[in-house]
């Protein structure tokens, strides 16, 4: 059983670097077995839908780890910007994978409908909705103006996922700095109007 575990892991692992790097049309299962070192027909056994369900269990495996990287962050002690700078920092460290995300968000074009529904309903109910959730209270208490809470996440969001550090020095330091940039750019931005 430990075999068969670490074969599902692996796969699913090595599909998920693949989709990343070359897209869903870009992975094929060949390749997977290859690098696994395992018979094409193994895949099969562990996942009987062949690509799409392989698919399915990185989409869902991400999700779940993004998911609780983002709880993690959001239930930092403090202010709205404690909690926004912990988010923009799991992005400026590479903890999140944007690379992922979003060649799992293009991939959902070659789903069928159902499948598609299924990604995208675990992704709002994961990564979205919490930050809309916190959006939301903070446009209640006056800490940010009034304006659509799914608006402002998502704003936040897709700011937060262009950081990168770069390459050359990826230090804490530097992902804590431009954490805090895209933290204070989206706060000036959000900022309810002064009279």
């Amino acid at each position: 059983m430990p075999r068969q575990t670490d074969t599902r892991a692996r796969a699913r692992d090595e599909f998920a670097r693949r989709l990343a790097d070359h897209g869903y049309p870009g992975v094929s299962l060949d390749d997977i077995a290859r690098a696994v070192d395992v018979k094409k027909a193994s895949l099969y056994h562990h996942f009987p839908g062949g690509k799409p369900a392989l698919f399915m269990e990185v989409a869902h495996h991400y999700t779940e780890e993004a998911a609780a990287l983002l709880q993690g962050a959001l239930a930092t002690p403090g202010t709205l910007r404690d909690k926004l700078l912990a988010l923009a920092a799991s992005y400026a460290r590479g903890t999140y994978n944007s690379a992922l995300s979003n060649q799992i968000y293009y991939a959902t074009r070659h789903l069928d409908d159902d499948r598609r529904a299924e990604v995208s309903h675990a992704y709002v109910r994961g990564l979205i909705q919490p930050v809309t959730d916190l959006m939301t209270q903070a446009v209640a208490t006056g800490e940010l103006r009034e304006a659509d809470p799914g608006f402002l996440a998502t704003a936040f969001m897709e700011l937060a996922a262009t950081v990168r550090p770069p390459q050359d020095d990826s230090t804490p330091a530097t992902a804590d700095r431009l954490a805090q940039d895209v933290v204070d750019l989206f706060l000036r931005g959000a900022a309810p109007d002064t009279p």
